[in-house]
């Protein structure tokens, strides 16, 4: 059983934005906007593939159906003081499973370690289908890269919004199956955390 749902709800989406570097440039009334449409992306996506795939909950299985490969390398994968679970490779079509690192996020949501790495699969599953069929959700909503003064230089997206996108596919996949307890708003990023 698990004891926390381990990814965050809609209600941290904003605290998901607010750490993107581009926050600052996103307009205070536009925040709840664009942080709602991308996750309403993932759960949209969400009940699509629940249904492209018959209620299959083995994101393995719906990987391999995809033309995916995953891979579980015995690392705990931590850079500057943040630890990646995993990480979606496009070009090789391909997602790498740091197994230490998810063991260590799967013990502290009472979790066994296939049930953690399932979730983390499912989140980088949304990324590969960002790159492969629904667009990149960071690129929803654009701002300028460099502003001076009132000289606006390029356009960016939002990264974050990809991150609260393949937030709320991974959890509203899991709600659809029927997967543990009715999740609460509690939680901590399924791709990285801090030390």
């Amino acid at each position: 059983m698990v004891k926390d749902f381990p990814f965050p709800g809609f209600e941290l989406s904003g605290q998901e934005l607010s750490c993107d570097y581009c926050y600052a440039k996103i307009p205070a009334a536009d925040r709840p906007v664009i942080a709602k449409a991308a996750w309403e992306k993932g759960t949209a996506a969400a009940a699509a593939i629940f249904e492209k795939f018959n209620g299959e909950k083995d994101f393995s299985v719906i990987a391999a159906k995809s033309g995916l490969s995953c891979e579980w390398i015995d690392k705990d994968y931590v850079i500057a003081g943040r630890r990646y679970f995993s990480e979606y490779f496009s070009a090789k079509k391909q997602i790498l499973l740091y197994s230490r690192s998810v063991e260590l996020w799967a013990e502290r949501h009472g979790m066994d370690r296939e049930e953690a790495g399932n979730l983390i699969l499912s989140h980088e599953y949304f990324h590969f289908l960002e790159c492969t069929s629904l667009g990149l959700t960071s690129r929803m909503y654009q701002v300028p890269m460099l502003m001076l003064g009132p000289l606006k230089i390029g356009r960016t997206g939002i990264r974050a919004l990809s991150e609260i996108g393949a937030h709320g596919f991974a959890r509203f996949y899991y709600e659809l199956s029927g997967s543990g307890k009715t999740p609460d708003e509690s939680g901590t990023s399924i791709e990285e955390e801090k030390q």
